[in-house]
């Protein structure tokens, strides 16, 4: 067994587990929406930037996923190259995603009615600071492990996430909020297209 299999045992369970986290809850959001058509209650209130905010965590958890793969290559990363620091870093991204998956959803109640928007804003320095923490990880990981100069187009790009995500932690303007993600968003289906898809 290569160091990196061996190691990327937790990293790849951590990240497992974030993903059931996440399906879980959206799952029991959409089957609660379903029993309270017949039972009277009032449906679970969604919101659109809360959701992009769903879809980039988990598309991103698998995104992660897929491009650890070249670790895997001692010609790309050798085995003696691994080491506590090394490692410590590699678990960051899947910590903070699995933290992601389990604060994006609120706890769903038979009693209360649940607001996405709501809960969204109410939570939002907790969300963004995550997201901040997650875009900081992730620009560390293409310098550390992919060998990316920090003045190329993808760690610009994390930088530039850096400076415009943080107002989103200080303010609870919505049309702002609105705006940073709606861009956000787009970036990242850019990037899907433009780095994942193999034609």
């Amino acid at each position: 067994m290569e160091r990196f299999e061996h190691l990327s045992m937790v990293v790849f369970l951590i990240l497992g587990l974030g993903l059931v986290r996440l399906m879980t809850s959206l799952g029991s959001a959409m089957s609660n929406n379903i029993t309270a058509r017949t039972s009277g209650r009032e449906p679970i209130r969604f919101y659109w930037v809360h959701g992009m905010l769903v879809v980039m965590v988990f598309v991103g958890m698998v995104v992660f996923w897929w491009n650890a793969y070249p670790l895997n290559d001692t010609t790309f990363m050798a085995d003696e190259k691994w080491n506590l620091f090394l490692y410590l870093l590699f678990l960051c991204s899947p910590v903070t995603y699995f933290l992601m998956s389990d604060m994006l959803m609120p706890k769903v109640s038979d009693e209360q009615q649940t607001d996405l928007k709501k809960y969204y804003y109410d939570n939002h320095q907790v969300l963004m600071g995550l997201a901040l923490v997650l875009q900081l990880f992730s620009l560390l990981n293409l310098v550390v492990f992919f060998n990316e100069a920090i003045g190329s187009t993808r760690c610009v790009s994390r930088l530039l996430l850096l400076v415009v995500l943080t107002p989103l932690l200080f303010s609870k303007n919505e049309r702002l909020h609105q705006v940073v993600m709606s861009l956000f968003f787009a970036g990242f289906v850019y990037t899907l297209a433009k780095y994942h898809l193999y034609v």
